[in-house]
């Protein structure tokens, strides 16, 4: 079970019309400390459509102007799975996932936004817990 993953896929006419695509679906191989870098370095690429995702910084870099659908989800350990989606290191949205009452934690937020190319999407965690990157 992937515990931990974002994606983009390119919606919109032009993108179909001119049979390009980009998107990526990547996730952690192992836990890591929420606080242990600005965004969550995803180590394992399912598929990545161009190679625009650098698993070095986090980052995805958006290759065509267009309509595009970012998916994060986090599962954190120590009751914590709250972060942002960030465009150009602003937060886009932020997705509270904070319980307490449990020892894990799940946050799963999606947007639709209109990116141009060069513009960089990442996934910020917010706590400084461990997010749980197993794939049990």
């Amino acid at each position: 079970m992937v515990l931990l993953n974002i994606f983009v896929v390119a919606l919109g006419s032009k993108t179909f019309l001119d049979h390009r695509s980009a998107g990526f679906l990547v996730y952690l191989s192992s836990d890591v400390e929420g606080n242990a870098n600005r965004y969550i370095l995803f180590d394992i690429k399912e598929y990545d459509y161009g190679n625009n995702y650098n698993p070095a910084t986090g980052i995805y870099t958006i290759p065509y102007d267009g309509m595009y659908l970012v998916h994060a989800r986090v599962y954190g350990r120590d009751k914590d799975a709250t972060h942002f989606i960030t465009v150009d290191g602003t937060a886009v949205t932020y997705t509270k996932g904070y319980d307490p009452g449990n020892i894990y934690q799940f946050a799963s937020t999606s947007i639709v936004l209109h990116l141009l190319s060069g513009q960089e999407v990442a996934v910020e965690p917010t706590f400084s817990e461990t997010i749980d990157g197993s794939t049990s």
